[in-house]
């Protein structure tokens, strides 16, 4: 998958089909040393204890580093470039605590990630929510069906028996 900047998009579709035919005959052709994307730009993570915002980070990080083609040896240095606040305090107490980064895999980073930023007891206040979602009146069922396709996303670890216990 290939990610574009806002201003790539708009050259894009400003192309008339003649450039744009060029352009990918341009990519097949491998010539593509003039005509470089770049991946979009990353948010930082400062630490905030929130699954869906931990989650989001890690995601967005590892289409950036499979994007930008960062080696598995230096993901973990680049993702902690982008940790700020709270986070690079953590992140250098972890290293201080751990010996700088020797042998530090991204999956051993993103699980100590996890283990620190996203609270314990997530998944459990998720189901109570689910399980407490209630469809009042049909003229909400747009609402509730949003609601409850978001809670079922947001839950990790559902299993097919709990999906139909909770439908």
């Amino acid at each position: 998958m290939v990610l574009f900047t806002q201003e790539q998009l708009e050259v894009l579709l400003k192309m008339n089909r003649l450039e744009f035919n060029e352009l990918v005959m341009t990519f097949k052709e491998g010539a593509s040393k003039d005509v470089r994307f770049q991946p979009a730009k990353l948010g930082n993570f400062n630490g905030a204890c929130d699954r869906k915002v931990v989650d989001a980070w890690l995601a967005e990080m590892e289409d950036y580093l499979h994007v930008a083609k960062v080696g598995r040896h230096s993901a973990v240095e680049f993702a902690q470039s982008y940790l700020k606040g709270y986070a690079t305090t953590w992140c250098r107490t972890m290293r201080q605590e751990e010996g700088k980064n020797h042998g530090y895999t991204w999956e051993f980073f993103k699980e100590r990630v996890e283990t620190e930023f996203v609270p314990r007891n997530s998944n459990s206040i998720l189901r109570c929510k689910l399980r407490d979602l209630v469809n009042a009146t049909n003229e909400n069922l747009r609402q509730y069906v949003k609601a409850y396709s978001k809670l079922m996303l947001e839950i990790q670890h559902m299993h097919e028996l709990d999906r139909c216990a909770n439908s």
